[in-house]
């Protein structure tokens, strides 16, 4: 496929205009071309023979393989792209992947990151959840490894100077944008279900302040433990808890707020067997999005139409159709299914850390390669737009769609119903 990923940006005023195939790939070829002759002084000649490894750490099984097939699928693409473009350079960089499942399980992530740090490697694409990455970031530090996540987004990992960039924004930004979607539904009271752990935590904690700020109330969350997720249990919590609500606000006020991997599937299922979960709203949550569990099972996907659920994620930028369009057709063919986004961000980052390789004179030193992967970020517009990091090493610049179910030949697909940017706060709804 042609390589239409770069476009040009104006550093100076810090702002991009759409971007044109064409001229994409015409910034393609200047970009790596003047990547390849100047970088930080590192020439083809001095790497020739290099073999830049690259470790996968994804959740290939477990609640999150939904997301962790599609971030593969994304990987796995950008590899045949890079390695296409490398070879019409003449240059002899091998890029390789050993790709390990964390199983959904942060105690086996950290497992697979010190067993390929045995084998040497040192730069990784993952982990993917928040809690793979807050089990494995002490480590990467002791040990000098850099980790570049596609889809890690608890505030708790917003940390300047350590060794995790993520290429998605930290939870502060979705819960703005839910605050806004709530707040253009009418919702005045929230229902929320955690997972119990750093990511359901830390996105609660986020969206309950502001939240109550605005007057609305948080009633106390119904968690769960990820290892043991009692679905009936959980329902009955919920129409519990619905029930209490609707003595206070009526019911067009009041929403569940499921925050969860694909185990919301079998939560949303046990829900329709509970009459009284059918009288409110109910919302999910960034790591639900467009996960392939819902419309496998037919009475959960139902309950989710009949309940007019909505998830946020994080966006590709819509200025960058042009890019990321093609990609995600080419996925979506491939998978049989509309991918995560973390595809996408999955596909940026591996040209990001190779590009991030290429630059940096001595990437073997962990302070060096880091400092070339942040100013290679302030530069580089992938397919999911400008991926320019924060002080604390994420995404600057956000858009979050919000997407749903509609009904598709008999069965369901995800569809979305509006977007948020978090540059201006605009919120629009179709």
């Amino acid at each position: 496929m042609p390589l239409m990923y770069y476009i040009c940006f104006d550093s100076t005023a810090g702002k991009t205009g759409r971007p044109n195939k064409w001229l994409a790939l015409a910034s393609l070829l200047m970009a790596l071309g003047i990547m390849l002759t100047v970088g930080c002084q590192k020439t083809d000649e001095t790497i020739a023979e290099d073999k830049l490894e690259i470790g996968l750490l994804l959740p290939l099984s477990g609640a999150a393989s939904s997301a962790g097939e599609s971030a593969q699928a994304g990987a796995t693409l950008a590899l045949q792209d890079v390695s296409d473009y490398l070879n019409t350079t003449g240059s002899e960089l091998k890029i390789e992947f050993i790709i390990k499942d964390t199983g959904s399980d942060p105690g086996m992530a950290l497992q697979k990151l010190e067993e390929l740090d045995g084998q040497g490697v040192r730069f990784f694409i993952g982990p993917y959840s928040s809690a793979d990455a807050s089990a494995t970031l002490d480590y990467a530090n002791q040990q000098g490894i850099v980790l570049l996540s596609p889809s890690s987004v608890a505030s708790s990992l917003a940390i300047a100077n350590d060794n995790l960039f993520r290429l998605v924004p930290s939870d502060g930004n979705q819960a703005e944008a839910m605050s806004a979607l709530f707040g253009h539904d009418g919702i005045e009271t929230v229902i929320p279900i955690v997972r119990n752990d750093v990511w359901g935590e830390g996105l609660i904690d986020e969206v309950t302040p502001i939240l109550e700020q605005q007057g609305k109330t948080v009633v106390t969350p119904i968690q769960y433990e990820p290892s043991n997720v009692n679905s009936a249990d959980i329902a009955a919590q919920v129409a519990s808890a619905i029930n209490q609500a609707l003595q206070q606000s009526p019911a067009e006020q009041v929403a569940v707020y499921l925050l969860s991997f694909g185990e919301g599937a079998s939560i949303l299922s046990a829900a329709a067997q509970e009459p009284d979960c059918a009288l409110v709203k109910w919302y999910g949550s960034s790591a639900f999005a467009n996960n392939a569990n819902l419309i496998e099972d037919p009475a959960a996907a139902q309950f989710a139409l009949q309940q007019g659920l909505r998830c946020p994620s994080f966006a590709p930028d819509p200025a960058a159709t042009d890019l990321w369009a093609p990609i995600e057709q080419q996925l979506t063919s491939q998978l049989a299914r509309a991918p995560e986004v973390f595809a996408l961000t999955s596909y940026d980052a591996v040209w990001l850390m190779v590009q991030a390789y290429r630059d940096c004179a001595t990437p073997s030193n962990t302070q060096s390669f880091r400092s070339a992967l942040r100013q290679t970020a302030k530069y580089h517009y992938g397919i999911t737009g400008r991926a320019t990091f924060d002080n604390a090493g994420d995404r600057k610049y956000a858009f979050f769609e919000f997407w749903g179910l509609s009904q598709d030949n008999g069965g369901f697909k995800w569809e979305s119903f509006g977007h948020y940017d978090n540059s201006n706060g605009q919120l629009d709804i179709n």
